[in-house]
């Protein structure tokens, strides 16, 4: 399965969590370890201040426990890992790690 593939079944996966964000790719590359392959994938999050409802802790939580159902992926890991408000929009990038099945 192609990277954009993957990337793009987790971006739809979250437009169902939070569908009010714009959500687009900063980075996507290949991961490996002894055992396990897979494609790291970080993404910027954007909302405008009076669509945010809820902090990012809970958002860090709610993706922590969240079952996503990827065809031929497992989401190993998936975080809010920085977030900022600029000229009136919150923007938060989340870093996955998606493991090939």
């Amino acid at each position: 399965m192609s990277g954009r593939t993957q990337s793009g079944a987790l971006i739809n996966a979250l437009r169902n969590i939070i569908p009010a964000a714009d959500i687009s790719i900063l980075h996507e590359r290949p991961w490996h370890s002894l055992t396990f392959s897979g494609t790291q994938i970080g993404l910027s999050v954007h909302y405008s201040e009076a669509t945010w409802q809820s902090d990012v802790a809970a958002l860090s939580q709610l993706l922590s426990e969240h079952e996503f159902d990827l065809p031929r992926q497992i989401v190993a890991d998936i975080g809010v890992t920085h977030a900022v408000i600029d000229k009136g929009a919150q923007c938060l990038i989340i870093d996955a790690l998606l493991l090939d099945s």
